[in-house]
C-alpha cells in the first residue's frame, strides 16, 4: 500500500483510475507482482515487448554497452558502433531504397520528424492522413489525429491536414499536387486491427507517384515481427518513401527510427542543416538492445509461427459473446460489440491474472497482442479464462 500511495503522490497519472500494477520483475510472457503473483502478458507493453521480457541476449547487450559508454554527443555527430551495426543489419532485411536511418527516442518523435522531412523535401505543406489512426501525442502527431473531440483542447494545431477514409479508393482523389505526403498505418492498430485490400495499396502508391507526393508508412506498432513479417508493408506489393519504426525496435528500450533513402534523408543536411536535432536519439544502449532483439527475432524464426498461433486462439475461443475475431499475425481484435463488455472482460481477466486491453478507436473490441514467444500452453490458458467470462 505504501508503494501505491507514493505512486499516486509523485508519479503523473494519465487517467483518473490508473491500474497501478506493482511490478517486481518480468520474464518471458509473464509479469510478476510485488506479492509474487504471476500475470500472463497479452499486450506486450502495447507492442514494445514483441520478443518477450528479460531476454538474456538483450540484457547482456545492454550490460556490455553500458560498460563501454553511454551518451557522448547529440545524435549524428559521433560515429557510434551500436547505431552503425543496427542500421546495417536493418538494411540487410529491407528493400535497398530504405538505407538511411534517423534514430530517435519514440514513435511520436518519428512522426514529427517525418512531417518536417516531407515538407522540407517537397516544398509543400499538405499532409493527407487516414481517419481513426493514432500516430502519437506530440503536437505534430496530434495534428494528424482525426478524433476532433480529443484534439480540440490543443488547438491551434498544424494547418494543412486533410483526412481520408482508410481502404476507400474514392478518397484517393484528395491526394493532389498540393500534397507533401500521405501518412498512414498499414494495419490500423487503434481502429481495432483493420487492414486494407491489396488493390488499395497499389492505387494509393500510384496516386502518390502521379502527384510526386511521398508515402509515409507508420509501422511503429506493427513493425518488428508483429504481423508475421518484419514490417506489415511486406505483405503487400508496396514500397514506402519513408518508413517509421518504434516500440519493439528497442527490444524494451526507448528507440525509434525514421527510415528512407539517403537522397531523401539528405534534405535535412543539405536544404536546412540542423533541420531536426535530437539529443538522446539513437542512444547507444538502446541501439545495442535493438540489435540484439532483432537478431533474436530472426534467429529464432519467431515470425514463422504467428499465423499458427493466431489460428490456435481462434479455434479455442468459444465464448458466445464473441462476435468476430480480426487479426494480422499475432495482433488480434476480439469484437464484442459493447464497450462496457470490453471493460468488464479486461477487469475479469485481470482478476484471473491475465493482462489484456482495449483500442482507442474501437472500444467494442478486446486487444490481444502477446509477446511473439508465447507458447501453445500459455495461449490455451488465456483462451480458457476468456471462455469462462460470463
Amino acid at each position: 500500500m505504501y508503494l501505491r500511495r507514493q505512486f499516486l503522490e509523485h508519479i503523473a497519472q494519465t487517467s483518473e483510475i490508473p491500474q497501478g500494477f506493482e511490478i517486481d520483475h518480468a520474464e518471458g510472457c509473464n509479469l510478476y507482482h510485488r506479492n509474487g503473483e504471476r500475470y500472463l502478458d497479452l499486450i506486450s507493453g502495447f507492442g514494445v515487448n514483441n520478443i518477450g521480457h528479460s531476454i538474456p541476449t538483450v540484457i547482456n547487450a545492454i550490460k556490455r554497452q553500458s560498460e563501454k559508454y553511454l551518451h557522448t554527443n547529440v545524435y549524428g555527430e559521433h560515429a557510434q558502433n551500436p547505431q552503425i551495426e543496427l542500421g546495417a543489419f536493418l538494411s540487410s532485411l529491407l528493400p535497398v531504397s530504405l538505407n538511411s536511418y534517423y534514430f530517435l527516442n519514440s514513435g511520436s518523435e518519428c512522426v514529427d520528424a517525418a512531417i518536417k522531412l516531407v515538407r522540407l523535401a517537397t516544398g509543400r505543406s499538405e499532409i493527407v492522413v487516414c481517419r481513426n489512426a493514432y500516430h502519437g501525442s506530440t503536437i505534430g502527431a496530434e495534428s494528424i489525429r482525426s478524433d476532433e473531440e480529443h484534439k480540440s483542447a490543443f488547438r491551434p494545431l498544424l494547418p494543412g491536414i486533410r483526412f481520408i477514409h482508410f481502404n476507400d479508393e474514392s478518397d484517393l482523389q484528395f491526394i493532389t499536387s498540393k500534397t507533401a505526403a500521405v501518412v498512414t498505418e498499414v494495419v490500423q492498430a487503434e481502429a481495432g486491427v483493420k487492414t486494407a485490400d491489396a488493390q488499395y495499396w497499389k492505387l494509393l502508391k500510384s496516386k502518390c507517384e502521379q502527384h510526386n507526393a511521398l508515402l509515409v508508412l507508420d509501422e511503429i506498432q506493427t513493425g518488428i515481427g508483429r504481423t508475421g513479417k518484419l514490417f506489415a508493408f511486406q505483405h503487400y506489393d508496396i514500397l514506402p518513401d519513408v518508413l517509421l519504426s518504434g516500440k519493439a525496435l528497442g527490444a524494451g528500450m526507448p528507440l525509434a527510427a525514421m527510415i528512407c533513402s539517403r537522397e531523401l534523408m539528405s534534405s535535412y543536411n543539405r536544404k536546412l542543416p540542423l533541420g531536426y536535432i535530437t539529443t538522446f536519439g539513437g542512444h547507444p544502449v538502446s541501439c545495442a538492445a535493438g540489435l540484439a532483439g532483432l537478431k533474436y527475432l530472426i534467429e529464432n524464426k519467431l515470425m514463422n509461427e504467428l499465423e499458427a498461433k493466431a489460428d490456435l486462439v481462434k479455434r479455442n475461443l468459444i465464448n458466445p459473446k464473441i462476435k468476430n475475431i480480426r487479426n494480422c499475425g499475432l495482433f488480434m481484435a476480439i469484437e464484442l460489440d459493447s464497450a462496457d463488455l470490453v471493460m468488464k472482460w479486461i477487469s475479469q481477466l485481470f482478476s484471473a491474472k491475465i493482462l489484456a486491453e482495449s483500442f482507442l478507436f474501437c472500444p467494442t473490441a478486446l486487444r490481444i497482442a502477446p509477446p511473439l514467444i508465447i507458447n501453445e500452453m500459455e495461449l490455451i490458458e488465456a483462451c480458457k479464462e476468456i471462455n469462462l467470462i460470463h
